[in-house]
């Protein structure tokens, strides 16, 4: 973890496993237990234990009676429930990205796999503005500030207090020329100021790789240390969705891993294509 406060979006998944441990515990189902909060719709405890949702104390309360919690545990639950309420600072994003940027502001470790783009973390303003001015939900008037936004999370990558991160781009991601050649190799220079730090690594795949499992599957997966959980992140045209158990996406990546160039290949590549660009 980065930060003495890992924020309510990580309070949500500490809340979320606590739920389910103790329904588990209680010998109940998700299904079961769901109906006995009143007005919950079919399915909502999956989603608060999956740390997608916010639960109201008082629906806390009451899981908390039917498990027949009581003493640490129930204070430790009541606890992360209220934390997990706590209003954070909003993004500039879709709704559906907002809880991806709080998990990445509280990510011990960080991995992206993109092969036809470069990841939002890790672009210039000039090539989020490029590529948020070919966006459908992103009103114009927004792309400047959103596209600086963009660049200042991800300014983060480069502190002190950084989580550990991978990065494995398809060779495409550094070929295709979003927002004119002069933006890309801007882009290019961030991307290898970025891997020259010990904390980052750097790997492309090459288009002579051939087929793979993440092949057209941009994702990203971030580990959260405080609670011990993996999620990982990908992102469709009008929505986003969130994997928290997965496991199909940890073996994608060791595959692309696989299949990369070795770093210091990645770097010779990254190197070449930045003096093509000058």
């Amino acid at each position: 973890m980065t930060s003495e406060d890992p924020g309510p979006a990580v309070q949500r998944l500490l809340l979320g496993d606590e739920l389910r441990n103790l329904r588990e515990a209680a010998g109940m189902t998700a299904e079961a237990a769901n109906l006995e909060v009143p007005k919950w719709y079919r399915g909502k405890l999956s989603k608060v234990e999956h740390g997608q949702l916010r639960a109201t104390v008082d629906e806390v309360n009451r899981l908390l009676k039917v498990y027949n919690a009581t003493g640490e545990d129930a204070d430790r639950v009541r606890t992360l429930a209220a934390d997990s309420r706590r209003k954070a600072t909003p993004a500039r994003v879709p709704d559906w990205a907002k809880q991806y940027v709080r998990l990445l502001n509280g990510a011990s470790e960080i991995r992206f796999w993109f092969g036809e783009m470069v990841p939002g973390t890790l672009q210039t303003e000039e090539y989020a503005k490029a590529q948020l001015s070919a966006s459908l939900s992103i009103p114009p008037v927004d792309v400047g500030p959103t596209a600086r936004e963009r660049r200042q999370r991800g300014d983060r990558l480069f502190g002190e207090d950084a989580p550990r991160v991978w990065i494995v781009l398809g060779e495409e991601a550094l070929r295709r020329p979003i927002g004119g050649h002069t933006v890309l190799c801007g882009q290019l220079h961030r991307l290898r100021d970025l891997a020259a730090r010990p904390h980052v690594s750097f790997r492309v795949v090459p288009i002579e790789a051939g087929a793979h499992p993440a092949l057209g599957c941009p994702f990203t997966l971030i580990y959260v240390e405080s609670t011990g959980t993996t999620v990982a992140y990908e992102e469709t045209l009008a929505d986003g969705d969130y994997i928290k158990a997965p496991h199909a996406y940890t073996l994608a990546f060791e595959h692309v891993s696989r299949v990369a160039l070795s770093e210091d290949e990645s770097l010779e590549l990254l190197d070449r294509l930045i003096a093509k660009e000058e």
